[in-house]
């Protein structure tokens, strides 16, 4: 089984996390979403002031009024490092933002890196507001005292990040649903695109395919060496080359079974963190089985670098390159 090979290689070669970072649900998120359409303890913190931001109706960028693109929807895709959020509230170590334009019929998915560094709400053990300040963006969820209030809380941190673009919808799946959303499309083959998992033997080296099954899949996904510096790197990477993969075989799944490649993935509306409602997902469904979408082009990144912090890796977005993506991405001239 998977975790018996993580384990084993733990013991005898590197130590890896125990964070879910899988990028893969962000995917599956997108066919709940659509009705599958085809597709606590914080680290040291620095208290920032509560920046007022403009109103996110209208942006002016390098002299040049934009106004917001209103027939977007956003949904917040997180992944969550624990199996029992009961229990456990966790982390949200895969953090994407799902857009759909209703106007351009177009699917756009933007990743956000665990190791971004901005500002995020704080609460005290009682759940007294501690304030906003700059810290690891994936303890946001942590910070809430329910699934839901850490979905809000990061939803509100992530909208902050992008100038106060509104993201009315999250859905948010936790560890023990790996084998459920795999079981939906069965084994997947990818290129390896990096050696973050050469270790392994020479089936895991950069260049390789490989079969991912039930097995193997929490190792490919999870497994990152946390004594080398941005591991998290090559880690998303890896699972940027899954989701291509998933997409590939969602779509054919929906092409010669919706109605059961749907009602195999509707099971898991009632397990998963969520306020997407089933009659949003019949709306979602309608308009997106025609969207447009290449996994090439319409991935994207935040904008930043990676940096040593002085406890764990940090990632610093590049504020100049993320005011432009998000021009790109949500806004349009006003005369337009």
């Amino acid at each position: 089984m998977g975790i018996i090979v993580m384990r084993n290689t733990m013991n005898k070669k590197k130590k890896h996390s125990r964070y879910l970072a899988y990028a893969g649900i962000a995917l599956l998120l997108i066919g709940i979403v659509a009705a599958v359409l085809f597709l606590k303890d914080p680290d040291q913190a620095t208290t920032v002031s509560d920046t007022t931001y403009t109103d996110y109706h209208t942006h002016t960028y390098e002299d040049v009024d934009y106004a917001y693109n209103s027939s977007i929807t956003t949904i917040l895709l997180l992944g969550i490092d624990s199996e029992d959020p009961d229990n456990e509230q966790g982390q949200a170590d895969v953090i994407s933002l799902l857009l759909l334009d209703r106007e351009n019929e177009q699917i756009e998915l933007l990743n956000i890196p665990r190791d971004t560094m901005t500002e995020i709400l704080l609460s005290d053990i009682q759940g007294n507001s501690l304030g906003w300040q700059r810290q690891h963006l994936n303890l946001a969820y942590a910070y809430g005292r329910t699934p839901e209030d850490g979905c809000m809380n990061t939803a509100q941190a992530v909208s902050r990040l992008l100038y106060q673009v509104p993201i009315p919808k999250y859905a948010a799946i936790d560890l023990s649903r790996i084998d459920e959303m795999h079981a939906i499309v069965g084994d997947l083959e990818v290129v390896i695109p990096n050696d973050s998992l050469s270790y392994l033997g020479r089936g895991w080296r950069e260049g390789q395919t490989i079969t991912l099954t039930e097995e193997n899949l929490e190792t490919y996904l999870r497994s990152r060496d946390t004594e080398e510096n941005f591991s998290n790197t090559d880690r998303m990477e890896r699972q940027e080359a899954h989701l291509k993969a998933y997409i590939g075989r969602l779509k054919e799944l929906l092409e010669t079974d919706q109605e059961g490649t749907i009602r195999k993935v509707s099971t898991l509306l009632e397990d998963i963190t969520t306020n997407i409602s089933y009659s949003d997902v019949q709306v979602y469904s309608e308009m997106l089985l025609s969207y447009g979408y290449d996994p090439e082009t319409d991935i994207h990144l935040l904008p930043g670098t990676d940096t040593v912090g002085e406890l764990h890796d940090e990632y610093e977005p590049d504020k100049a390159q993320v005011e432009e993506m998000v021009i790109e991405l949500f806004y349009r001239k006003e005369s337009e």
